[in-house]
């Protein structure tokens, strides 16, 4: 669903904790882990990477990741997780 927000869809990059998309000079990054323990490893990819770049979180609250978790991250535009697909992941998997 973010893909088709962003108008990215070319994955070229997928782990446990992230995916990695591109089209032309837009990436679009989509962490799904609260755990920070991937944070670096995916900073280093998109610092490698050229031109516009969008990363997309679960979480940015006290019970995972906060902003201090992305100090240093000035080229990627932070964006949660729209509400409206949290709502439909809840619907489709009970936790």
């Amino acid at each position: 669903m973010l893909c088709l927000r962003e108008g990215i869809f070319d994955e070229i990059e997928e782990t446990k904790d992230y995916r990695i998309f591109q089209h032309g000079n837009k990436t679009l990054a989509v962490y799904y882990s609260i755990d920070r323990a991937a944070l670096g490893q995916l900073k280093k990819k998109l610092d490698r990477i050229e031109g516009n770049k969008t990363l997309y979180c679960f979480t940015l609250d006290s019970l995972g990741l906060h902003a201090e978790d992305f100090v240093g991250w000035e080229d990627v535009i932070l964006e949660p997780i729209p509400q409206k697909i949290l709502d439909i992941y809840a619907e489709i998997y009970e936790y």
